[in-house]
Formats: structure tokens, C-alpha cells, sequence
């Protein structure tokens, strides 16, 4: 037996630690190939014990499994990824001894990413919510925000710098890692952000962390803690810019001091600019801001695709074009697998942007490389980018580097390739690998469809208050069926709608927006833009308190439960108080999100009055302040209205210079009194109709009244009571009683409360009761998809759940009911809403089973989200819809059948 002595097992310690240390940054090491096993166990359990490797996270339960290659995602596929995260935990300190390497390519960081892809994908909320927690964590353990030992530690840059370290001894390191964590943070805001139905309500699992309760202040919070790292750290120590905003260290950066950044640690710091330059485009908070984190972005990309010093392109032998890189610019190939796998997602994610110019042409010869270079056969990839072999990071694999799969969309035909070789067993625990393959999947189900639906027409943009403008359009129309809607303000993406409608809120008051609408479809193709509609936001009402609702902060706080909202929520029995034996140049202050006009201040002192002196102070950056001229005092007391001349800021801060013992504020309220008193009632909304849709509901729509400042909403009468309101000239009464009539009339109003004259009067009368025949039938065929959208979802009473034919099955296809006994019915109605795909259908009546007849009167050619098909009263036991023709594999989400 070879016999290890411990000198020899520390010799293989220091070069494993080294080994360690160089992994992310490309070292090249000679791989150890004999050790005894024994002395390897102990020295990964002394390694690990001792913080030099990063501890795991808490493993989730299961796995995440892959139904089929082919198709759509599944919801099986999406439950097992939900399950999966549900019970993986973000790695804190001291569990790591690299807190900023866990979060950039470490478990922590790729579970951020990959819930965020997801959500991209599907759209689904608990997905995003369980990104929020890991965020709110990874803020929390901030250097500058975690208590010592493990935080508040001195960085190279002898500041208690706001980093993620990447050690556990002093002086605390850091470097470009750091990029990745603002990355997250500002990654998930964009997604909060680009979901404005969502904003107002409260995060579903709480705010531990005083982030902010709803969802908009905590992607508020999460740009602004990413724009102070930004800030703080990246651009006054980590980068130096002075060479045309390319990427190189700073001479202070210990690690590579003056040194061009690696590609793939410029994916690091991109990442986070890309993001933060997507979430200040969103709110219209700092269009210079955008611009600065745009070009900087911008700069790294055309260094590598427009510089040919910087790469080789070249014809690979199967005849494509493909590219051969280094680890860095001044490197031109060899690029190993690992980083090359982090490059090509840090660049299709700039692709996938769309802000960058990046176009699929561009972004193709990876995917050519990667398909004709290092794919050698199956199973079989090779270490580098110019199919040569190595170690390390270098040495072959017989799996795909997850990165990798996006390109299965430039070259489809490595598709199963890549497939087979990292989920041969259709399961896996590894988040990147799971959410990237499903956005390939699902990106390639997508993609037969190449037709662009027609463009939104007659957007109209009407400004309901001081922060809110509405938009209304006619639907567009698609070979297979409109997804959704993008809006844009100006020239930038603000939003997305599944609807005819969108509220654009948090803007500035008295500013004109101009806004255009596209359509999206299921593949993607993205419509001509709609006509250009432009509104004027309305003045601030004397009335509204601008403080409610923001961010806020302060200089100290005594504890959780006098934290700095605690004076902003309009509950004079909360409040905000200083740290304990904090009693001069205190302050709290408000973040009102973008740049807002107020002229007068309301302070609350009631539970202490114990400041001596102190000042108003305004800011647009949150971090230089300037005092606000006639806002200087002594004493509050309990309710001080301070007015001033008209002032335009972001922050606005009350600042306490002295005061007998700790400060404590019980409520500060902001307003604009200017702008006069508006008198005028709108005009009458006209042409109300009313319409009954069930035995329970009548849907009402009329043409907007017009306002000499802007109509704000509208108030619903039946008979003479009051039983809603609405911000679109639409409404929905439900909750009716069948088969009873009701007359209808509207009134609009105004933002000073001023109510126009009644519209004309609608009736209606509602359906009678009615029951759904299918329900707890039984039902059949022609083919299923699989058993994901077997038949008896089209009969389930579920429109989120369908079923869809076979692949390759498209033209003569039915599903059928069997009522169980002859059965009498005169009416269908057929939900078609994933996917819109049918061309030509008829319904038919059976007897047996087998021998079906054309019922009269019920062929037609499309169906569409909804149709209701009438006809002469049918008694047979069993009813089909059968498709003649379609344009892909019919999938029906639901049918109904009732006798009225």
C-alpha cells in the first residue's frame, strides 16, 4: 500500500487551495493523479471545516425532471422546478468562504438566474417571489450592511466597502464577482418592473428585511442598493474607463492591477449595467444614468464582435463561419470550455436584450463553433474553443456546459445532441442546465411560427392622474394567435400586456408621454409598431401626499420597529427614532423614486418633541444635499407645516441638527399646493351599451368623456345606486340574478372630484341558469398530445388546461363527449385560447359513438379565445367538434355545452 505521510497530504492541500483559488480565473494547473483516498477525504473534510471552500447550500428535495424533448413546457415541468426551489436555500455567511464566488458562478448565483429565466418563461409568480427571497438575502449579507465578524469588515480599499467579500481574513478581497450580485439584484427588479400589475401589491412572502412591502418599492430598493455598489466600489476603485469605456482594473485592484478584463468577468460587470440600464429605462428616473451603464455595455461588446485584434473569425471545416477567442482580448483562441460556456451566455443574454445591436447573424458562429468545432460526437465535447484538448477547465467533457444550449436555437440540428447528453435521464438537480434547456425547448416549439401579427390599431393615451396615463388599442390579428402586447414610451420597452389595455404609472406630473404598442405572438414574432398616442400627465393635486408609498431611509435607527417608513405611513401612531445615543445630525429621508415637484412639508413630532435645530435638504443623486432655502427651525413640536418656494428633486430630506435626546419622528407628509382649483365637470360619457354574457353577468361599454384636465375614473349606476367604478370606459356587473333585467348609466370624473351628467340609460337582460352538460362525462380523441392534454381538459371547467393533438396530427381531428345517455342541447361553446390554430370545424351527433352527423348550421372556419355557436335543438348521447383543417396541432382549452 503507498503510504501518505501528513507533509505529503499538506503538500496536496496547498496545491488543491491553489487549485481552488485559479478556478474561476482560468489557472492552468497539472491535475494530481494519484492520492490516496483516505488522505483525500481528510483533507476535503479539513478544506471545508476550515472556510477555504465554499459550503454547499441546503440541497432541495427530488429533482427537476424534463417530459419530453419536444413540445411545450409542461406543467409537470414547471411544478417540479417550483418544488425544487422551494426548498433550496441561499448560502449566508459563515457557510461560504467566498460570499461574492457563491454568487457569481457558485449554486446561490445560478439558482438567481435560473428563477429569473424561468420566470421569463413562464410567467408564473411564485417563481419570482421565491427569486425576491433569494435577493433579499444576498442584500442582506452586503459587507456594509451585515454585522461583524462576517461583515463590516475593511476591504483592500480601506473602506468598509459595500461588497460581497471573497475571503473570511483581512484585508476582505473583492473584485469583479461583485458584478454578478448587482447583476441579481438589478435582474429582478427589471422583471418587477416590466410587470406593472403586480406593483401595488405585497410581496407574497413578507418583507423580513425591510426591503419594501409591495412589489415596486422592493425593485426599488434592489436598484438603488445596486446602484450604490455601483457606485461605492465598481466605478471609484474596481474599474478604469479612461481607455474609451473599455473594461481594464483599476491600479488599486489587488488582483490584476491595470490588467484588460477576462470576457468572462466583463459578462460579470455587464451583467449588472445591462439590467440597471433596463430598470432606470423602465421608471424614467435617469436617462443619463442609462446612458452611462448603456455605453459601457455597448463598449464590451463591440470590442469583441467589431474587433477583429480581439478574436479570429474564420471558415470551420464544415463551411461555416465560426469564432476562435481567448480568455481575454489580448488572447485570440483557445478559450477552455468552462469560461467559453460563461461567455456565450453573458453574450446571448445581450443579444436576447435586444438594446445592444446584437443580432442572430452576429451571435451564430458560436453555435457554429460549438456544433462543427467541439461537438467530436456523442457524448464527446471538446476542452477548447478550437477543439483542441487540455486540463482543467480545458480537459474534454461527455456533457454539455449549459451555456451552450441557447445556441440550439442558431444551429437546431445539435439540438437532441446537447439534449441527450445533459438530461439522458430526462431529471436534474443542476438550475442552470434545467432553466436553460427549457428556454430551448421551449424557444423551439415556438419557432415554426415565422408570421408577425398585424400592428395594434387606434392607441389611444388618456392621463387619469398627476402619475398615470392610460392606453387602449384594437386588438391585432396573427396566423396563430397574439400572446401578448409590448408597450413603449418613447423609444423603451416599459411593459407587456395580455390585454387591450395598460396603465403606465409612476410618471412625473404636467409631462407630455408619447407611447406606440406591439404585438407579440407565441413564437415571438414581433408586429410594426401601432400609431403614436401622446398624453400630458395631470398637475398634482394640493391634496396628494407625494411621501406615501416611496423608499425611504435614515441615518440610524433605534430598531426594527422604528424604522424610517414608520414616519411615512400615515399613521401618527408609528414612528421613526434615531439609535440609541444618536441625538445630533440625525436624518431620515424619502426617495420619491424620480424627480418631483413639492413646496411644502407637514412634520409630526407628538410621541417626544425633542429637536433643537434642523433643516429641509433636497437631492437628486441621494447622496449630495443641499439645503432648502426658509426651511431652517428650532423646535416642531406635534405638527409643523413648513411651506417654501417650488422645488424639483428625487430625495428630500429632513435633516436634525440637534436635539435633547434621541430624535424621534412621527410623521412627515409632502405636497404641491400650487396649480389653482379646477372647477369643470367632464362631458358626459355616451353611447352606453349593455350587454348580458352569462345568467350572472352584464358587461357595459360606452366612448369616453373628455376633461379640461383629465378624467380620472368612472362611476357605474344601476337604477340609481352606485355599484363600481372604472379607469376604462368598460365594466363588468356580476353576481346578477338570471333571467332579470337591469338599466344601466355612467358618470365621469374628474381629479378634483368634479362629476359630469349621466350618459344615456342601457338595458339589459341576463341569460337564464343554465348548467354545463359535460361536466363528469367521459371523452375521447382522434390523438393526444401526451398525457399532459389528454381530451378531458377540454372538459374540465380549467381554460388554463387544454388538449392538443398529436405532433405531425393536424388536419381531421375531434375530441368527442359521451353524455352517458341521450341528451338534449342547443348551444357549444368552444375556448380556443393558448393557441388559435383551427381553420375549419363542424360539430356532429352521435348515437353510438361511431356513426356521427353533421349537426346544421355549426361549420365555420376559426374559433378564436371564445365562440358561442347557436342551433336548433339536438338530442343525441354524444356531441364532437371535429377539425377539418388547421394551421398547426389543434389544441382546444375548453367546451362547453348547455341547453338555453
Amino acid at each position: 500500500m503507498l503510504a501518505f505521510s501528513v507533509t505529503t497530504c499538506v503538500v496536496v492541500l496547498f496545491l488543491l487551495t491553489i487549485l481552488v483559488v485559479g478556478h474561476r480565473f482560468g489557472l492552468i494547473f497539472k491535475r494530481i493523479t494519484m492520492v490516496k483516498k483516505t488522505c483525500i477525504l481528510g483533507i476535503g473534510f479539513i478544506v471545508a471545516s476550515s472556510g477555504l471552500l465554499p459550503a454547499l447550500p441546503i440541497q432541495a428535495a427530488g429533482s427537476m425532471v424534463v417530459d419530453s424533448f419536444d413540445g411545450p413546457i409542461t406543467q409537470n415541468e414547471i411544478n417540479s422546478f417550483k418544488s425544487y426551489i422551494s426548498t433550496l436555500e441561499p448560502v449566508v455567511w459563515p457557510n461560504t468562504g467566498s460570499m461574492q464566488s457563491e454568487y457569481a458562478q457558485g449554486k446561490s448565483g445560478e439558482s438567481i438566474k435560473a428563477m429569473g429565466l424561468m420566470y421569463e418563461i413562464t410567467h408564473d409568480t411564485a417563481i419570482l417571489d421565491r427569486m425576491i427571497y433569494f435577493c433579499d438575502v444576498l442584500l442582506s449579507q452586503r459587507n456594509d450592511k451585515l454585522a461583524a465578524p462576517n461583515g463590516q469588515r475593511t476591504v483592500w480599499t480601506n473602506t468598509i466597502a459595500p461588497v460581497w467579500p471573497g475571503n473570511t481574513t483581512d484585508p476582505a478581497s473583492a473584485d469583479s464577482a461583485n458584478g454578478d450580485s448587482v447583476g441579481h439584484l438589478a435582474y429582478c427588479a427589471k422583471l418587477i418592473l416590466q410587470t406593472p400589475s403586480i406593483w401595488n401589491t405585497n410581496v407574497t412572502n413578507g418583507d423580513a428585511y425591510s426591503h419594501g412591502a409591495t412589489y415596486k418599492q422592493r425593485a426599488l430598493t434592489f436598484v438603488a442598493e445596486a446602484d450604490y455598489v455601483a457606485n461605492q466600489f465598481l466605478f471609484p476603485s474596481l474599474l478604469d474607463l479612461s481607455k474609451g469605456n473599455k473594461l481594464y482594473f483599476s491600479t488599486q485592484s489587488p488582483y490584476m492591477s491595470g490588467g484588460v478584463f477576462p470576457w468572462n468577468q466583463q459578462m460579470m460587470i455587464t451583467y449588472g449595467f445591462q439590467n440597471l440600464a433596463a430598470s432606470h429605462a423602465i421608471l424614467a428616473d435617469n436617462p443619463t444614468l442609462v446612458t452611462k451603464y448603456d455605453n459601457i455595455v455597448q463598449t464590451s461588446l463591440n470590442w469583441f464582435f467589431n474587433d477583429d485584434s480581439a478574436k479570429q473569425t474564420y471558415v470551420d471545416a464544415a463551411g461555416n463561419t465560426a469564432y476562435n477567442w481567448g480568455y481575454n482580448p489580448t488572447l485570440l483562441g483557445g478559450e477552455d470550455s468552462n469560461h467559453a460556456s460563461l461567455d456565450v451566455a453573458g453574450f446571448y443574454r445581450a443579444y436576447l436584450s435586444g438594446r445592444y445591436g446584437i443580432t442572430a447573424a452576429m451571435m451564430k458562429p458560436f453555435a457554429n463553433m460549438y456544433a462543427d468545432v467541439m461537438m467530436k460526437g456523442p457524448n464527446s465535447f471538446s476542452g477548447r474553443v478550437d477543439g483542441t484538448d487540455g486540463d482543467g477547465h480545458g480537459a474534454p467533457t461527455t456533457y454539455a456546459r449549459s451555456g451552450n444550449l441557447f445556441l440550439t436555437a442558431l444551429r437546431p440540428d445539435m439540438y437532441y445532441a446537447l439534449a441527450n447528453a445533459d438530461l439522458a435521464s430526462k431529471s436534474t438537480t443542476s438550475m442552470d442546465t434545467f432553466s436553460r434547456f427549457m428556454w430551448a425547448k421551449n424557444q423551439r416549439y415556438n419557432s415554426s411560427d415565422t408570421q408577425a401579427p398585424t400592428a395594434p390599431t387606434n392607441l389611444t393615451a388618456s392621463a387619469v392622474s398627476s402619475s398615470q396615463i392610460n392606453l387602449s388599442w384594437t386588438a391585432s390579428t396573427d396566423n396563430v394567435g397574439v400572446t401578448e402586447y409590448e408597450i413603449y414610451r418613447g423609444s423603451t420597452k416599459v411593459g407587456s400586456s395580455v390585454t387591450t389595455s395598460y396603465s403606465d404609472k409612476g410618471l412625473s406630473p404636467s409631462t407630455v408621454y408619447s407611447y406606440t404598442v406591439k404585438a407579440m405572438d407565441a413564437a415571438g414574432n414581433l408586429s410594426a409598431a401601432s400609431n403614436t398616442a401622446s398624453a400630458t400627465t395631470q398637475a398634482v393635486s394640493p391634496t396628494t401626499n407625494l411621501a406615501t408609498g416611496k423608499t425611504y431611509t435614515a441615518s440610524t435607527t433605534w430598531s426594527a420597529s422604528y424604522s424610517a417608513d414608520k414616519a411615512f405611513d400615515g399613521d401618527t401612531t408609528t414612528r421613526w427614532s434615531a439609535a440609541n445615543g444618536s441625538l445630533n445630525d440625525q436624518w431620515i429621508a424619502i426617495d420619491f423614486g424620480s424627480a418631483t415637484n413639492y413646496n411644502q412639508a407637514v412634520i409630526k413630532e407628538i410621541s417626544f418633541q425633542r429637536v433643537t435645530s434642523y433643516k429641509l435638504q433636497s437631492s437628486n443623486d441621494g447622496t449630495n444635499y443641499t439645503d432648502i432655502a426658509g426651511t431652517t427651525g428650532t423646535t416642531i413640536g406635534a405638527n409643523k407645516t413648513i411651506s417654501f418656494s417650488n422645488v424639483n428633486s428625487r430625495y428630500l430630506r429632513l435633516y436634525v441638527s440637534t436635539a435633547s435626546a434621541v430624535p424621534t419622528i412621527d410623521e412627515i407628509e409632502v405636497y404641491n399646493t400650487g396649480g389653482g382649483t379646477d372647477t369643470q365637470a367632464p362631458t358626459a360619457p355616451t353611447n352606453l351599451t349593455a350587454t348580458a354574457t352569462s345568467s350572472s353577468q352584464i358587461n357595459l361599454s360606452w366612448t369616453a368623456s373628455t376633461d379640461n384636465v383629465g378624467v380620472v375614473s368612472y362611476d357605474v349606476y344601476r337604477g340609481a345606486t352606485k355599484v363600481g367604478s372604472s379607469t376604462t370606459p368598460s365594466y363588468s356587473d356580476t353576481g346578477l340574478t338570471a333571467s332579470t333585467a337591469y338599466s344601466y348609466t355612467v358618470k365621469a370624473k374628474d381629479a378634483a372630484g368634479n362629476i359630469s351628467a349621466a350618459s344615456n340609460t342601457a338595458s339589459a337582460t341576463t341569460l337564464g341558469t343554465a348548467t354545463n352538460l359535460v361536466l363528469g362525462k367521459t371523452f375521447n380523441a382522434s390523438s393526444t398530445w401526451s398525457t399532459s392534454y389528454t381530451a378531458a381538459l377540454a372538459f374540465d371547467g380549467d381554460a388554463a388546461t387544454r388538449w392538443s393533438a398529436a405532433k405531425g396530427s393536424i388536419n381531421d381531428q375531434w375530441i368527442s363527449v359521451d353524455f352517458g345517455a341521450a341528451t338534449t342541447y342547443n348551444q357549444a361553446v368552444i375556448k380556443e385560447v393558448t393557441f388559435q390554430r383551427v381553420t375549419a370545424y363542424k360539430l356532429q351527433s352521435s348515437n353510438d359513438g361511431t356513426n356521427y352527423t353533421d349537426i346544421s348550421s355549426t361549420a365555420g372556419t376559426t374559433i378564436g379565445a371564445s365562440k358561442t355557436i347557436n342551433f336548433t335543438p339536438v338530442t343525441s348521447r354524444y356531441l364532437r367538434l371535429y377539425i377539418t383543417t388547421a394551421s398547426s396541432e389543434p389544441t382546444i382549452n375548453e367546451m362547453e355545452v348547455y341547453n338555453k
